[in-house]
């Protein structure tokens, strides 16, 4: 029976040592992401809604004294300043749809968010399952070899 050729011993220990902090760094990397999935989705169904609510009745009120005072300039019968008063109705409108627009889509994101993005989070923690068992298992293993190469380079029996 021929004998095993060790040479580098740290080389191993190296590549172990490495493993641990790759994994150390990805299991933080893997954690950021429950939070960020979790951040995003409250954002999305309470800051993000109740923001453009509050949104929403500033440009209400604010397209009410518009139109009031569009009607108090054709009362007056002053014609430029009708103009400019219809155009700045005009504006508030379009920008009130495009606010209610942005609602409309917020609320389909709310309530399309578990549909779309539970199916990629449990990507993610397969991956961390893989990383807490599978690698870990892995830098045992390493660390068995390491103790076992060690023994056998120094005295010639596992």
């Amino acid at each position: 029976m021929s004998g095993a050729n060790v040479t580098s011993l740290e080389a191993i220990a190296r590549f172990r040592a490495s493993l641990v902090l790759f994994l150390e760094r990805a299991a933080l990397v893997i954690d950021e992401t429950g939070e960020e999935v979790k951040r995003t989705r409250g954002w999305l169904q309470s800051e993000q809604r109740i923001k453009l609510q509050q949104l929403r009745k500033r440009h209400e009120r604010k397209l009410e004294r518009l139109e009031q005072e569009l009607f108090s300039a054709r009362l007056s019968d002053l014609a430029q300043k009708k103009t400019g008063a219809q155009m700045l109705v005009n504006r508030q409108r379009r920008e009130l749809r495009d606010l209610e627009e942005t609602e409309r889509k917020i609320a389909a994101w709310s309530r399309n968010f578990d549909s779309t993005v539970e199916p990629e989070a449990r990507k993610v923690e397969k991956l961390r399952h893989f990383i807490d068992t599978d690698m870990a298992r892995a830098v045992s293993f390493l660390a068995e070899a390491i103790r076992q190469l060690d023994a056998y380079a120094g005295d010639g029996n596992p």
